[in-house]
């Protein structure tokens, strides 16, 4: 039977462990992620293109209030779990972090109700939107609960629960959205009294599966230790989190509700890209972390960075091209207007998981306080764009925006990185790359717009195999393709041994 710690293995047992619970944890994710996929199509036809949009503000909302409860905590935990050794230990410092938390949440369930009314009013001025928010907010304790307790299940390696957990609840906020929609004709309220049901079942029964290591804390001995470790980390989620709620809210105020329903459709066909930027962030922060002390770490870094962007560039490009099929399909034509922001936020995201690369500099120099510096670059940046263009470009400009803020935040976080931790990146193919295929794609935004959405799909699909083909030849040396053909067993012309 193989041991539940990997640090009772060998070598080759301890791949095999990384191995199974990368299929495990990633799989997990991606079952996660496809019902929310087959989710998605069945509520943006039940509800207008208003009410969704009031929906999506208002689940971005519930990610914000997630994050401010949070606070890094989850980090915290993970960081100094396998610092201390004794189980006492463990359970002191796992209570002391739920406790704090919990307090927390209480306090800030409080004062958001007490604000409830008048908060609502200023993100959209529509009637029942303090409902909406009241269910939010006091949704707040039970998310925590059930984040809390999947991540404690996942540091303890305790697959079966940890699978159970995850799953469970994302089935059963799907049956329960079903039902809603089929059986009881549900509104933006039962939507997210579905959620809040969901919630408030896997919360408590999460807790109850880590029971084992919550106790009565005999002091507070260890929470100075997890607040400091927390405190920046929670800084830079709670603002990474607001800005999509900042972006929803302007364009709910510059453009309107339909605007951001139809918004709020063509991001979610957008985040597609994000499958595979998940799935690379998993593996790229073990890996890079294991080879910087490497003479030649650099050499495999910039191969990353430009095999990453061959990849994600051209899959933005191939989202643009396929965008209005995709959301006519799943979402009907009344939503079709929000094609036209897929491909530029498809390229916000590639920039920013591209920025997550070069600026891995800060976390080995163990300065994540840098990065706040970064996301307040980004925030500010974001809005002035977004406030700048979206009267004159509509939702393209909004889109716009997004990408300048990503942008910014990419140059800062990556200047900051090279301070502190120089390392030789080869910037200037990668920019020159991105410049071109964004050239390209707003060609293909216009075509979309101004002659004609067809034309201006295969316009996008043109360009994303030119651009795979040139990136192959302008980003790769002859020697880096040799490498790259002679690992799948493929040979193309000559190649230099």
């Amino acid at each position: 039977m193989q041991s539940s710690n990997p640090r009772a293995l060998s070598q080759s047992g301890r791949m095999s462990f990384l191995l199974k619970d990368s299929v495990i944890y990633g799989g997990a994710a991606a079952v996660s992620k496809s019902l929310s996929i087959i989710m998605f199509p069945l509520i943006a036809r039940h509800f207008s293109p208003a009410e969704y949009g009031i929906i999506d503000l208002f689940g971005v909302v519930a990610t914000l209030i997630g994050f401010l409860v949070v606070f890094g905590q989850d980090s915290a935990v993970a960081r100094y779990f396998y610092e201390y050794e004794e189980t006492d230990q463990r359970q002191q410092f796992i209570s002391q972090s739920i406790l704090f938390q919990l307090a927390l949440s209480f306090l800030m369930v409080a004062g958001l109700l007490l604000w409830a009314s008048p908060i609502s009013t200023l993100l959209v001025d529509e009637p029942n939107v303090s409902l909406f928010l009241q269910i939010v907010i006091m949704q707040a304790p039970l998310y925590f609960l059930l984040n809390f307790s999947q991540n404690l299940l996942k540091w303890t390696f305790q697959r079966n629960q940890f699978l159970f957990i995850s799953l469970g609840s994302t089935c059963v906020r799907v049956l329960l959205v079903l039902l809603g929609i089929y059986y009881f004709d549900i509104g933006v309220a039962g939507f997210f009294w579905a959620g809040f049901i969901n919630y408030a079942i896997f919360g408590l029964f999460g807790l109850w599966l880590v029971r084992k290591w919550l106790i009565i804390p005999r002091n507070l001995c260890f929470l100075k230790e997890l607040l400091v470790y927390a405190f920046p980390l929670g800084m830079i989620c709670t603002i990474a989190a607001f800005v999509p709620m900042l972006e929803r809210w302007l364009i709910a105020h510059l453009l309107g509700l339909e605007d951001l329903g139809t918004y709020a459709v063509g991001i979610r066909i957008s985040m597609l890209v994000m499958l595979f930027v998940g799935a690379f962030q998993t593996a790229w922060g073990p890996f890079s972390m294991s080879l910087y002390k490497q003479s030649n770490a650099i050499e495999t870094y910039n191969l990353v960075l430009k095999g990453f962007v061959l990849v994600i560039v051209p899959v933005a490009l191939l989202l643009g091209a396929v965008s209005l099929p995709v959301i006519s399909i799943l979402a009907t034509e009344q939503y079709a207007a929000g094609a036209v922001v897929v491909f530029p936020l498809a390229m916000a995201f590639a920039i920013q998981a591209t920025g997550w690369i070069t600026e891995i500099g800060i976390g080995i120099s163990k300065r994540s306080y840098l990065q706040l510096y970064a996301y307040s670059a980004y925030v500010i940046f974001t809005v002035i764009a977004i406030y700048a263009l979206a009267l004159m470009f509509g939702l393209v400009g909004v889109a716009i925006g997004v990408i300048v803020g990503h942008l910014a935040k990419m140059f800062i976080a990556s200047w900051l990185a090279q301070t502190v931790y120089p390392l030789d990146w080869c910037f200037r193919i990668v920019f020159a790359y991105f410049a071109s295929a964004f050239v390209l794609g707003s060609i293909g935004l216009f075509l979309h717009v101004q002659i004609s959405p067809m034309l201006g799909s295969a316009a996008y699909f043109i360009f994303s195999i030119t651009v795979f083909a040139l990136g192959i030849f302008v980003l790769f040396s002859e020697k880096e393709r040799g490498r790259i053909l002679s690992q799948i067993g493929i040979k193309i012309g000559k190649r230099s041994v």
